[in-house]
């Protein structure tokens, strides 16, 4: 009997039990005492061994595989794992060059990507994402929502970003994440003058205090200054996260590239107060981002609204220069525009030819050969992409909808597979 033993990069190493969804959920018991339900993109496949201690190395090619079931499972969700899309996009030369480009830039610190929905906003998003890790970039993203991530709560906006921010670790194999990032940058005392970050090179070990600096809700800790909810407390979060961006170019990397997805969201505010708030804070990150002298100073003088409130009514805006930041927002529209943005670079996207499509189509039944062992007849593939292509599908339900396609083929040749 062989024990399959993986690796993931919060819970440590554990035992596969059981599996769901076609194998892309897995069951596993953990060294901690817990069994988790864990994604298959989390982990990675440690060695394998039997019962009686003997070591069984998993060949290259299973490996190949795995990863080829792991990205059609994505596929039929409507998703590319994100380690992946680099090498699945199509269609998409000029637009993935233009964000190269600006990523290299020191000019431009923020770009908006604009396009209706179905586009492929979220899928160059991802193309962004990926290359900065390659590229020394640390990388936090926020996915915009009206009710749990509005503009116009900068703290909650903070809190995502924090929650999902990563860099590359020269080191391991794997991104690190914030609190990693930040005991580096307090023991190598990078922001020993920062208002907040200052508080933290002691208190390393102090949970109360990570949750602290990570914006989430805590009771009030007498040693260290409020992280205010207030609407107009961009100033202080704009602070931060120039801390940041500014603290990475210091270790060696880039910059910070914080990424803004249904960025759109912002003209869905409940009232005109929070309409302003929301612009207010869009427009205080671009102006930190592109290193605007009034914004070292007192918030006072930087025409833009600030926290009043104790504390918060003297943090600046921008922490140093450079803030080595670099904003990402996707829209779908910018009929929210105002003079703030107008000068921002902008990159229209529009829905991918059906030539492009029938490049997708052909790449999705390459992965799908390989991945289930199972060859396609050419003229029954055929018809599955005429018929998606009839539907006039965005590229996600056009994905999702050619593995489904391919399913039916399969299926109903291989009755007796072990892949159903």
């Amino acid at each position: 009997m062989s024990i399959q033993k993986v690796n993931h990069p919060r819970y440590g190493s554990g035992i596969v039990k059981l599996t769901r969804n076609n194998g892309f959920l897995l069951l596993v018991s953990f060294q901690d005492g817990m069994s988790r339900w864990v994604k298959i993109t989390e982990i990675t496949q440690a060695k394998t061994q039997n019962m009686t201690g003997k070591i069984i190395k998993t060949s290259t090619y299973s490996q190949e595989r795995l990863k080829k079931r792991r990205m059609i499972e994505a596929f039929r969700m409507g998703i590319v794992p994100y380690d992946c899309v680099t090498d699945f996009t199509f269609g998409r030369d000029q637009e993935t060059q233009l964000i190269m480009n600006w990523l290299k830039s020191s000019e431009d610190g923020s770009l908006f990507i604009i396009g209706e929905y179905g586009t492929g906003k979220t899928h160059l998003i991802h193309y962004a994402k990926s290359y900065a890790l390659q590229n020394d970039y640390a990388v936090a993203w926020v996915e915009m929502d009206p009710n749990e991530t509005p503009f116009y709560q900068p703290k909650l906006v903070y809190k995502y970003l924090v929650k999902n921010f990563i860099y590359p670790d020269k080191n391991s194999l794997k991104p690190k994440g914030f609190r990693d990032f930040i005991k580096i940058v307090a023991t190598q005392n990078l922001l020993k003058d920062n208002f907040y970050i200052k508080h933290m090179r002691n208190h390393l070990n102090d949970d109360m205090f990570w949750e602290w600096i990570e914006g989430r809700e805590v009771k009030k800790i007498n040693l260290v200054p409020t992280l205010y909810k207030s609407f107009t407390a961009a100033n202080v979060y704009c602070y931060l996260l120039s801390s940041y961006g500014w603290a990475a170019t210091q270790l060696g990397l880039r910059g910070l590239l914080l990424i803004f997805d249904e960025a759109e969201t912002v003209a869905m505010s409940h009232s005109s107060y929070q309409d302003e708030k929301s612009k207010n804070f869009i427009g205080s990150l671009i102006g930190t981002a592109r290193n605007n002298e009034n914004l070292l100073r007192n918030p006072y003088f930087s025409g833009l609204d600030y926290c009043g409130i104790g504390e918060g009514a003297s943090i600046p805006f921008l922490y140093k220069k450079p803030s080595g930041l670099k904003l990402l927002f996707a829209f779908t529209s910018l009929e929210w525009n105002n003079v703030k943005i107008k000068d921002t670079p902008k990159l229209n996207l529009t829905h991918l030819s059906i030539e492009h499509m029938g490049e997708v189509f052909a790449h999705v039944c390459r992965l799908y050969e390989e991945a289930y062992e199972f060859k396609l007849n050419s003229q029954d593939s055929e018809k599955v992409f005429k018929i998606l292509i009839n539907k006039n599908l965005t590229t996600r339900f056009f994905v999702k909808g050619s593995v489904e396609g391919l399913d039916l083929l399969r299926l109903g040749i291989e009755k007796s597979s072990d892949d159903k």
